[in-house]
């Protein structure tokens, strides 16, 4: 087990900020294969986790203020040409 990490609880490990100031890289390192929770005055705060790049463009994406408005306009540009909404597709396959 590293040696930053203060507590382990089922699986999850910790460290606080001053490990996480002091020892960054080791807790980046280690974050590779399992996330670590930081905590501050003894409460969570923020959790590292490893992530791909494929993983990362997806996270770009799904934060970007420009695509989300992209996927709703043209979610409502086929609703008004009469397309079907999720909800109803869902009830009509329900039903058959």
């Amino acid at each position: 087990m590293a040696t930053f990490i203060a507590t382990r609880r089922k699986d999850m490990r910790f460290a606080n900020v001053r490990e996480l100031k002091n020892k960054t890289s080791e807790i980046l390192r280690y974050a590779e294969k399992e996330e670590v929770i930081v905590t501050s005055k003894g409460k969570p705060r923020a959790i590292i986790k490893s992530v791909s790049e494929e993983d990362f463009e997806d996270y770009l994406l799904e934060n970007s203020p420009k695509f989300i408005a992209a996927l709703e306009k043209a979610r409502g540009e086929y609703l008004e040409r009469g397309g079907v909404g999720i909800e109803e597709y869902l009830k009509k396959r329900k039903g058959r």
